[in-house]
């Protein structure tokens, strides 16, 4: 567990000299201030740390401790050693920073999606402050991330629609001072989208100097920036999202040509996830986040979660 600081000198982690500055790692980021995760986005997190068990994987928290009696965090962090949990606090965070004015300001705090655009802004800042793969705590990861693949991109989640929902940029990339730029220069607190998947598609396109977000892996959209085609991450669209609670799925389904998912929580969240089950994100659940999934099943008072 690392404690960061501006300073970054209080530490208790291996980790803690990789986290202001790590290309490979995968950061996840818990937005709405409270010290636990439910039992979904721990299934995010480990099956990121199970399939990826040479990367750091990180998760950040807006608070000055951890509730790791909540499930089955504590088993979790002990199975595995590559998951560091971050606590910061956001003011130190944000300040000497070209968002600090945005976020002292506090605009953003009566706008009916502060935690929406507050996760957008920070999800970009820790990009500018250390670079890495960002990734919403509502995917669950089904294969190695590959560098080869999962390095300097933006993901299409529909056809000619770029998100920020996942993303990798080096530390120092120019686009990301781009979009810091943006961010700080403009906002719209009652605009859901506007500096999330809405501004990450018109900076990307502004800066690439296209007109429209083709799908480009392998080849680069511009120099270093590749869209990486919605199969990769994103094989159901948004309005699909009830597919991941069917059974009898096809072994032809896109979801199997899939390194990750996401699993639309905004959405899907009230659906429930029955353990034991064939329902598909109960079978990917079972394999890929088996603590978490254990967890739930041993469960006397419920059946899903």
């Amino acid at each position: 567990m690392v404690r960061w600081g501006r300073n970054n000198k209080t530490s208790s982690s291996f980790w803690a000299s990789s986290i202001l500055s790590d290309d490979k790692r995968i950061y996840f980021h818990e937005t709405t201030g409270r010290d636990r995760l439910n039992l979904r986005q721990l299934c995010a997190v480990e099956s990121t740390a199970k399939e990826n068990p040479s990367r750091s994987v990180q998760i950040f928290f807006q608070t000055d401790h951890v509730n790791l009696t909540s499930g089955p965090f504590e088993s979790i962090l002990k199975t595995y050693p590559n998951i560091a949990v971050v606590l910061i606090n956001a003011k130190d965070y944000f300040t000497a920073t070209p968002l600090e004015r945005w976020y002292s300001r506090g605009v953003w705090r009566r706008s009916p999606y502060k935690t929406e655009h507050f996760s957008d802004y920070i999800r970009i800042l820790s990009s500018f402050k250390g670079g890495g793969l960002y990734m919403d705590l509502d995917f669950v990861t089904l294969k190695p991330l590959d560098t080869d693949i999962f390095w300097n991109f933006v993901p299409e989640e529909d056809d000619g629609v770029l998100t920020g929902s996942a993303f990798h940029f080096v530390k120092g990339h120019p686009i990301i001072r781009k979009i810091m730029t943006y961010l700080a220069s403009s906002y719209h607190p009652k605009e859901w989208a506007y500096s999330g998947p809405a501004m990450i598609q018109s900076v990307v396109l502004k800066y690439c100097h296209k007109k429209l977000p083709q799908p480009t892996y392998p080849l680069f959209l511009c120099p270093e920036i590749k869209v990486l085609p919605k199969k990769y991450l994103y094989p159901y669209k948004f309005a699909d999202w009830k597919r991941f609670f069917v059974t009898n799925v096809s072994s032809s389904d896109p979801i199997f040509e899939s390194y990750a998912v996401h699993t639309y929580n905004k959405l899907s969240k009230k659906e429930p996830i029955l353990v034991g089950s064939d329902q598909l994100y109960s079978q990917i659940a079972r394999v890929h986040c088996p603590l978490t999934y254990g967890h739930a099943l041993a469960d006397l008072e419920v059946d899903f979660f």
